[in-house]
């Protein structure tokens, strides 16, 4: 369970680079290969969300910590939504959702 949460912290880290990377000089966007630039165009709104959304009040290890299906990740974000400090649109629920099932279905980390 260890190496898992550790696994997926990393690709945070690996991930929030390159969404940086724009922010840092041109010679560094360009060594991303054609796949990660891919990825940060298809993910980056979701991964930015998710981060910006979720990790802000909880640390990571707290939100991989527990196996979930859908149906509870559903749950949570909807009440995470409702919250008044939390400020999550409904857009932003739906990106991180998408990021959520991106991480579940790609990464093998089953119900996350």
């Amino acid at each position: 369970m260890k190496k898992c949460i550790l696994g997926v912290v990393g690709l945070f880290v690996f991930i929030s680079f390159f969404l940086m990377a724009p922010s840092f000089s041109g010679a560094q966007t360009q060594a991303q290969t054609k796949e990660e630039k891919q990825f940060v165009k298809q993910y980056g709104k979701e991964i930015a969300t998710f981060m910006e959304k979720c990790s802000g009040c909880h640390g990571m290890q707290r939100i991989l910590s527990k196996k979930r299906t859908k149906e509870e990740w559903d749950n949570i974000l909807k009440m995470m939504a409702g919250k008044p400090h939390a400020n999550i649109s409904e857009e932003e629920v739906k990106r991180i959702q998408r990021w959520i099932d991106f991480m579940r279905s790609n990464m093998n980390l089953g119900s996350l």
